[in-house]
């Protein structure tokens, strides 16, 4: 089958990569993967202030063309670069991000930016025809409906565009479709960790400290999604990038907590069955798979013994009493419109807040939902309305939280 937005029959294998979010967590899994298939040319790459792991990139892959999309982090570090760097085009910020990519010889983009600011590079490279390897979930969450919009995933668009999933519940969850016909397509279920609330009780959760916050039982994330995952909104943003990608129905979507995370996603087919998609917690298995795609990867990533190490698969409810994030997310999925793009608008800013201690976690959830009930939900294709949404939704909020701060 092939999908609105991945147009399956676009893909090819990657040649050359610009990557954006090159300092991440996915970043570094996509340097730790090309050093070992240096078929692959790394073009391109972006990072946010770390200007130390910029260098290094430039001097081990001989890069003539990077991004420091932190404003102050390239005013403060561009002169000393372009002295010791003269043949290196140099980039700033997030208009930066979108100048690369046009100006990009790469067939791939990896999109690995955390937040909204991946929207616009993103489209870029869509309109630009490019292979791109999605793990920046905003984009999607944000500004869906102008995504599908785009005339290159009309139906007889020639472009060569297309979207692969990097995250790995969406990479599963593709390779478990593809070749399926939606009609016998009952359920979709993401997985979910659980976090490092899983076995605490609504009370507990309420007083978390910012360092139980970041203990992720499982992964090793940057601070922004990690704060998420304790919260289940990353799952419960996942949940809303699964419907726009794979153009399924609000209803059919659900996640389960799967502590041991040995598998990523389910499908139930319309006869009762179910098919699951397994492999260690490690994102080179989704990285390799859609850099690569659509052939298979050529070579093995770390094994599995079965049936020796498998756990016992086990698998839970989300609690929307623990967890109001993931029932806020939920919402805004169904009301549509520009709904996800507030409510993610509000999760950046209440978490950063979190992050400078201004406000607690229990309250991110309260912040958004603050933000979905004051903000004018519309309907609506046009990515600058989107945009919008999510620009007036932190200013808002912003405000209110410095007249809150300003009063303590």
């Amino acid at each position: 089958m092939d999908f609105g937005l991945i147009r399956r029959n676009q893909a090819k294998p990657t040649q050359s990569l610009c990557l954006l979010g090159a300092s991440g967590s996915v970043g570094g899994t996509a340097i730790r993967y090309l050093r070992r298939n240096p078929s692959i040319a790394l073009e391109s790459v972006s990072v946010h202030s770390s200007i130390d792991r910029l260098e290094q990139l430039i001097q081990e892959f001989q890069l003539h063309r990077v991004c420091i999309s932190h404003e102050d982090a390239f005013d403060y570090a561009i002169d000393g670069l372009r002295s010791q760097y003269p043949d290196v085009e140099f980039f700033r910020g997030a208009d930066g991000l979108v100048e690369m990519v046009q100006q990009s010889a790469a067939d791939t983009i990896l999109t690995a930016v955390v937040g909204a600011c991946g929207i616009r590079a993103t489209v870029a490279g869509i309109e630009a025809g490019k292979k791109i390897a999605l793990a920046n979930k905003e984009t999607l969450v944000t500004a869906g409906p102008a995504i599908q919009a785009l005339p290159a995933f009309a139906e007889n668009s020639r472009s060569t565009a297309c979207i692969v999933p990097v995250d790995s519940e969406h990479s599963s969850l593709f390779q478990l479709l593809e070749g399926q016909n939606l009609s016998h397509v009952h359920r979709i279920l993401l997985t979910a960790s659980g976090g490092p609330f899983r076995d605490w009780d609504a009370e507990r959760i309420r007083g978390a400290r910012r360092e139980e916050v970041l203990n992720h039982p499982t992964w090793t994330m940057g601070p922004k999604i990690t704060v998420d995952s304790a919260g289940m909104i990353n799952k419960g943003l996942e949940l809303i990038e699964a419907r726009f990608l794979f153009s399924c129905r609000p209803d059919q979507l659900d996640v389960r907590i799967h502590r041991d995370s040995i598998v990523h996603a389910m499908i139930q087919m319309t006869d009762g069955s179910f098919h699951l998609s397994c492999s260690q917690p490690d994102m080179i298995f989704p990285v390799a798979h859609t850099l690569h795609y659509p052939e298979a990867v050529p070579e093995q990533h770390q094994e599995m013994s079965f049936p020796e190490a498998w756990p016992a698969l086990s698998f839970e409810v989300v609690d929307d009493v623990r967890f109001p994030g993931f029932g806020l997310c939920r919402k805004a999925m169904e009301e549509g419109g520009t709904a996800p793009a507030i409510l993610n608008a509000a999760n950046e800013v209440a978490v950063d807040a979190f992050l400078r201690e201004r406000i607690s976690f229990s309250e991110i959830p309260e912040w958004i939902d603050r933000a979905l009930q004051e903000q004018p939900i519309r309907n609506t294709t046009d990515l600058e309305e989107l945009i919008q949404a999510d620009e007036k939704t932190r200013s808002d909020l912003e405000q209110k939280l410095s007249a809150l701060s300003a009063t303590e």
